[in-house]
């Protein structure tokens, strides 16, 4: 699997911009949560049935330069939620409603999943919503602007085999799964052309992050085709200045 180093950029507003150097140091503390370095808190209460991370840890290890074995392949494709294969077992029958409704939405969305307080609290495994998206890792950078970074190597990869020009204009969103080669699923707001009056289109990324390398997995509009209101962006660029 070719590995590809993103790095910190100078947009403030979290939007994308593609600058391969270095890897990006890990950062310690509160960000660790973030890159699979500690358990963190989720709002899952079992394991994503639909993630297996052998074939990219093996990549991670091997930097086989140049090969696509692993891109445009999502593991949850063809997956779909049964109550039956639901095993975990709750006194609290609310919770076990809710727990079996986080499962089934992180199936349907192949984890691109906006959070819900339909989803039971806070405990520990599975796919998490990244928190603090405007908070600073330890670089200086944000964490917006970090998930854009990798979304920035997603894409280039996805123009060169599709001979598009997609633009990414600001990451909406994203879940993570952490380990060690944490997984992200990062929601996008993209322009499908150079016009700058082209529609803001939602798109989706993942990618696994292994000890400072980004390894783009796979990235798409999201199915059905949504639009985003460019009123959403702004907002969420005037919090980003504030």
């Amino acid at each position: 699997m070719a590995s590809t180093k993103s790095s910190e950029t100078d947009r403030k507003d979290g939007s994308c911009e593609t600058q391969p150097t270095e890897a990006m140091e890990i950062p310690t503390g509160d960000d660790s949560s973030l890159l699979g370095k500690r358990k963190v808190e989720t709002t899952n209460l079992e394991e994503d049935p639909g993630e297996n991370d052998g074939d990219i840890e093996e990549g991670v290890e091997e930097e086989e330069e140049d090969s696509d074995s692993e891109w445009d392949k999502d593991s949850f494709e063809g997956r779909e939620y049964h109550s039956s294969g639901f095993e975990e077992e709750y006194m609290d029958k609310e919770l076990e409603k809710k727990a079996r409704f986080k499962s089934r939405t992180v199936i349907e969305t192949k984890g691109f999943f906006e959070a819900t307080d339909k989803f039971p609290p806070c405990c520990w495994g599975g796919i998490a919503t990244v928190p603090g998206l405007d908070d600073k890792m330890r670089r200086g950078i944000t964490v917006r602007q970090f998930l854009a970074d990798m979304v920035s190597l997603c894409v280039e990869k996805y123009n060169k085999r599709k001979g598009l020009n997609v633009t990414c204009e600001h990451v909406l969103r994203a879940n993570f799964k952490a380990g060690s080669c944490t997984k992200y699923y990062i929601t996008f707001a993209a322009r499908e052309s150079d016009s700058p009056d082209a529609p803001l289109v939602e798109y989706q990324a993942k990618v696994a992050w292994s000890a400072g390398i980004t390894y783009p997995i796979l990235c798409r509009p999201t199915s059905p085709p949504k639009f985003v209101e460019r009123d959403q962006v702004k907002e969420v660029a005037e919090e980003v200045m504030e």
